[in-house]
């Protein structure tokens, strides 16, 4: 699926930027008006370093990467599959359970292809 809607911004800056932030949102928020679009000001997040940064569902610190509750859980449901059968793991009734999970291990191998290997190595020893 594609799709050209988006309605997150992100920037991000050393020192310098830090000391401007607060300018630079104001300004930002002004030329996304000029432009015709809403800013929902009560959304706007200044994450700091040392901070957890959640973007679009990610950890976007120092590198981008999923978010390790997100990976523990989707580790967990995939070593449960190989132990004790995809059935016990569907909770919520996907028709084809197998393309749900291999999509999942496919966008962890997109974004951290180290932790997509060792999903991808738990996943190959279910059977569907």
């Amino acid at each position: 699926m594609y799709t050209r809607y988006a309605d997150d911004l992100a920037f991000s800056g050393g020192q310098d930027f830090e000391r401007r932030v607060n300018r630079f949102s104001t300004h930002a928020a002004a030329i996304l008006m000029d432009e015709g679009f809403n800013v929902h000001h009560r959304k706007t997040r200044v994450m700091r370093q040392g901070v957890r940064q959640h973007l679009a569902g990610l950890v976007a610190n120092e590198h981008v990467n999923v978010i390790r509750a997100d990976f523990d859980r989707l580790k967990a449901i995939l070593t449960n599959c190989a132990r004790s059968g995809p059935a016990t793991q569907n909770r919520e009734s996907h028709p084809d359970f197998r393309a749900h999970l291999e999509g999942r291990v496919g966008f962890v191998n997109s974004i951290n292809p180290a932790k997509g290997k060792r999903l991808r190595a738990i996943f190959e020893q279910i059977r569907f």
